[in-house]
């Protein structure tokens, strides 16, 4: 026996070949072709199953777990044009989208080649084969579909961990606070996102809301939120100003923002006791105030977006809350979220969705806009989408 490649090496060691032999389906119209095959793959330490017609492969397929299928691209309907064998690619790639291919044809052409890689086979090998070439190819399948499985796992276990380091930056609810009640969604174009808001509960009366937006989405715009949530944590204190606390969060995002991205920032501190609002909006998407009249106001105070100017100065609110107020932070995957004619949601509907419905509770007036919004765009989101909702009795 010839020595071994270092792709053999590694899939007797590392895949266990030897422990456990790989199994591998075979089909081919004619019984000596299979039956040669099966000798060799057998000599060299596989398992084999063969089929005869591309109905049989199926059929295998759904009671089976195979680590390779070499395909004939000719059976009985016709002897050259590999119509059989594309149309059983495509099937199988329908069942199983993983598993690796091996096409043989006695009438391999480079269109017949690519047609066959294009409907989702692995590789290509011509009729006659030497029998070298075919265990090598048959090894370095093996080999590739087992790395391409274990990535998937690695990158399962990262969505899985990325996911809860996500959730724990988004703290979307607090106990209701002297007849101050909030509620909050969020959704994330991926499993991470750059959508951040947080409340930070300051004393028994009082708390502080926090509404970010970072530009740039996936594991980034993450990152980025990441480094927002530390820092902000670091300075909110019981008497923090919101003003202080933007100056403090820009000049600190100065140093670490790379080119050409950058936070919007909302941050208020609430008292519910005395019923004072105190924000500043740092280029953030201005927060709907609705009150029990129906009239509205932007809370526009502040000044720009966080990440982009070191000295850059902010100002900040104080707002005195009236029983049925009601506050809608969100970030702009609610307002830019598109309809099919790529109309977007705006700043018009989410007024009149909060207006029409400003006597129920932050859950419901917060249910209803996310439902407003996931219809406009048929629950097709272009961006991270979060909306925060505080209702005053």
């Amino acid at each position: 026996m010839d020595c071994l490649t270092e792709s053999e090496k590694a899939v007797g060691a590392s895949a266990g070949v030897l422990a456990k032999p790989k199994r591998i389906l075979v089909a081919d119209d004619q019984s000596d072709v299979l039956h040669a095959i099966a000798l060799l793959l057998k000599s060299e330490g596989f398992e084999s199953q063969t089929a005869m017609h591309p109905a049989a492969v199926l059929e295998a397929l759904k009671v089976a777990r195979f680590d390779l299928l070499i395909l004939d691209l000719n059976y009985t309907l016709d002897t050259t044009s590999g119509t059989e064998g594309l149309n059983l690619i495509s099937a199988i790639r329908q069942m199983d989208a993983n598993v690796p291919v091996l096409v043989l044809t006695a009438w391999g052409t480079i269109e017949l080649a690519v047609d066959a890689l294009r409907r989702g086979a692995s590789d290509f090998i011509q009729k006659p084969w030497t029998n070298s070439q075919l265990v090598q190819k048959t090894r370095d399948l093996i080999l590739r579909a087992e790395q391409n499985r274990k990535a998937q796992v690695e990158a399962q276990e990262e969505e899985e961990q990325s996911v809860e380091i996500q959730r724990k930056l988004l703290s979307l609810n607090l106990p209701p606070q002297h007849g101050i009640t909030i509620s909050g969604d969020s959704r994330s174009m991926r499993y991470v996102g750059g959508d951040y808001c947080h409340l930070t509960a300051l004393g028994s009366s009082k708390f502080a809301v926090s509404v970010a937006d970072v530009a740039g989405k996936g594991v980034p715009g993450a990152l980025l939120t990441a480094s927002l949530r530390g820092l902000e944590r670091s300075i909110v204190t019981h008497d923090v100003h919101p003003q202080q606390l933007c100056i403090a969060l820009n000049e600190s995002l100065c140093e670490i923002m790379p080119v050409g991205k950058f936070v919007s920032f909302f941050f208020a501190v609430v008292d519910a006791e005395s019923r004072r609002f105190t924000y500043s909006n740092a280029g953030h998407n201005p927060p709907l105030l609705v009150h029990a009249d129906g009239s509205t106001l932007e809370l526009r105070t502040g000044g720009g977006v966080l990440g982009c100017i070191a000295d850059w100065s902010y100002d900040q609110a104080d707002l005195r809350l009236e029983a049925g107020d009601r506050i809608v932070l969100f970030t702009d995957g609610i307002t830019e979220s598109e309809s099919p004619n790529e109309q977007e949601f705006g700043t018009d509907r989410l007024r009149e969705v909060v207006v029409a419905h400003r006597a129920q509770s932050a859950d419901d007036i917060q249910r209803q806009l996310m439902r407003s919004v996931s219809q406009h765009c048929n629950d097709r989101f272009q961006d991270d989408a979060t909306v925060l909702v505080i209702a005053v009795q």
